[in-house]
């Protein structure tokens, strides 16, 4: 699903945000993207979904070649992703009228559009949130109306950006369980590394632009040294297994 090999990829102003980057991850894979603040975590996200073009090596995602312009817009289609903030994807009037803009946008009738989003948000459990204002729900009420917009234009690929971020215990809980209920090959970029441990059976740990690490959750998250030098520490759950703990 995703083969890179030494990409780089700059930001508008010149900024390199990663930097000789290799990466695989199989199709059917749900994986943990973990890393200190400015380590790339979003940018590579924002490149897997065909917004940042790489600026050199080899990248293929989802059978599209990143290098190639045309390649990465039709990719745009294949991918979802659910940004930190909802509220950066919430944009219309009514929460039936966003989950099914995705639908409209892939050139769906009216019909066909209606249904797809009302099958999305039953699947999310919000199939009567129709008629709702979505400015006006709670942070997790916002998150899963996104998700279910994501989930409409059912991606071969789901990039997550701090989808827990804000919530509170209950929110938490409930997003985790959606999330663990899809079937759909999965990157979770985030700093909740418990989460990591709940949803990702690997993980990759990138800092300044490319991969450090790459294994399972617990083997990377329980290494204690491997944490402290990229400002990241060792989740609880894991601490009494930790080596030199």
């Amino acid at each position: 699903m995703i083969d890179l090999d030494g990409i780089d990829v700059k930001l508008a102003d010149g900024t390199v945000a990663i930097q000789g980057l290799s990466w695989h991850v199989p199709p059917g894979t749900r994986v943990g993207l973990v890393g200190p603040n400015g380590a790339g975590k979003t940018s590579l996200l924002m490149t897997l979904c065909g917004v940042l073009p790489p600026s050199a090596g080899r990248g293929i995602v989802a059978g599209c070649n990143l290098g190639d312009a045309k390649e990465r817009k039709a990719l745009r289609g294949s991918i979802g992703l659910l940004f930190q903030d909802p509220d950066d994807q919430l944009l219309e009037a009514s929460v039936e009228d966003d989950v099914r803009l995705g639908p409209l946008l892939r050139g769906h009738s009216e019909t066909e559009a209606r249904d797809i989003a009302k099958a999305s948000m039953a699947r999310l459990g919000i199939g009567e949130w129709g008629q709702r204002i979505p400015q006006r729900l709670s942070l997790g009420e916002k998150k899963r109306v996104a998700l279910a917009g994501v989930l409409a234009l059912n991606p071969c690929l789901l990039l997550l950006d701090e989808p827990t971020a804000g919530l509170d215990p209950r929110g938490r809980r409930d997003l985790i369980a959606l999330i663990g209920s899809l079937q759909t090959t999965l990157v979770l970029a985030t700093h909740d590394l418990e989460l990591v441990l709940d949803l990702c059976p690997t993980v990759a740990l990138i800092d300044n632009g490319t991969v450090i690490s790459h294994g399972t959750s617990a083997e990377v998250l329980g290494n204690p040294q491997l944490m402290f030098d990229h400002g990241l520490e060792v989740p609880w759950p894991l601490r009494g297994n930790s080596a030199g703990a």
